[in-house]
This record gives C-alpha cells, sequence and structure tokens, in this order.
C-alpha cells in the first residue's frame, strides 16, 4: 500500500521561507534529481522571478541560508546552489527517518506546498505529531491510499522507453520552454534520435 498526500508547512524557520515570504511574485522548487555535496550540505533550487537582484538580497538576508550561489541561468528561471545554516527547519529529513519520499517541494504563500509519499498511515501520523512538536502548521491538502498493484506502472513500455521517458522529464524536455534538445537528449542516452 502507498498513502500519497499532498501537504501545507509553514514556520518562520523553515528554509527559504523569508525569501518566499520577501519575494511573493517569485516560484520555488526544489531541484528534487540533484545530488548534495555531502561536505557543506549544499541543496540544489529553481527559481523564477521577474527580479533576481531582489531575490538575492532576500537570499542574503534570509537567516536560514550560510550561502548561495547561482549555477544555471535560463530566461526567467534560475537555478542556486544553497547551503543552509543551523536555524534552518527542515521537514525533508524527518520523512526519510519515518521511510517516506519527498516527490515534490514548491514554494507557496508563507511556506513549502511537498508531495510525499509513505508506506503506511503510521507514518502519516507521525509526521503530523513531529510537526505538531516542531511548532510547524502542517496542513493535510489531500491523502490518497493505494495498492502497488494499481500503481499503474504496468503501461506496456519496455525499459528502454522507459528510461527514455524519464531521462526527457528530468532533463526538461516536457518543460516549457524545453531545457533540452532532441539531439541532447540522444547523446545522454547514447541513441540516435530517430530512436529517442
Amino acid at each position: 500500500m502507498v498513502i500519497s498526500t499532498r501537504v501545507y508547512a509553514e514556520h518562520p524557520n523553515l528554509a527559504l521561507v523569508h525569501t518566499i515570504r520577501t519575494c511573493e511574485d517569485a516560484q520555488i522548487g526544489v531541484v528534487s534529481d540533484a545530488g548534495t555535496d555531502p561536505q557543506h550540505d549544499v541543496h540544489v533550487f529553481w527559481i523564477e522571478a521577474p527580479d533576481f537582484e531582489k531575490v538575492e538580497r532576500a537570499l542574503a538576508e534570509d537567516h536560514t541560508v550560510a550561502d548561495f550561489k547561482p549555477i544555471v541561468e535560463k530566461g526567467n528561471r534560475r537555478t542556486y546552489q544553497i547551503e543552509y545554516t543551523d536555524e534552518a527547519a527542515l521537514i525533508t529529513p524527518a520523512v526519510n527517518r519515518m521511510g517516506g519520499i519527498v516527490r515534490e517541494t514548491e514554494s507557496h504563500t508563507k511556506g513549502w506546498n511537498l508531495r510525499l509519499e509513505f508506506r503506511d498511515h503510521e507514518s502519516l501520523y507521525q509526521l503530523h505529531e513531529y510537526a505538531q512538536d516542531k511548532d510547524i502548521r502542517l496542513d493535510m491538502l489531500d491523502v490518497r491510499q493505494r495498492h502497488e498493484a494499481d500503481d499503474g506502472a504496468d503501461l506496456g513500455l519496455t525499459d528502454a522507453q522507459a528510461e527514455a521517458l524519464i531521462c526527457a522529464h528530468v532533463h526538461g524536455f516536457y518543460d516549457e520552454p524545453r531545457e533540452i534538445s532532441l539531439e541532447e537528449l540522444a547523446e545522454i542516452l547514447g541513441i540516435s534520435q530517430t530512436a529517442v
């Protein structure tokens, strides 16, 4: 069984909340397929904003941010490496300790929307208790339960087809505007453009 839930989390010490509140016209999300730097605990975020000077001023003033560095820019979106201070409150480590997975994280109003998956209801209750103990506002927006056989994984795709679709999604082929060309995707997969 898989419990899938969407939650809204809000607390002044959650990572980047000062920046979220200061830059109301910006959208921030976690780059979930990016690795971290184990020596510096660096995390990767994308930020869409009309004014990056304002964003970087907010990041510099954010008490949860020890350091930040832009690494990629495309249009009105920049990707940043961000290192947290010790003051930063985090939900993701607690979710991981409970055996859960964070599928998606994006800024929303004064906090974060997260899409999570757990193996059982008990883990979901534990998350709720964790949030209460830390005075984190945690609103359950949606909860769904499905059995493993109902996960839609059997779509009639070969392993190579599934790999190509996942690779295309991860590298932004389906984003608007497109982040990677068909030629670049073929190079990553090691196959021809026609095969892709």
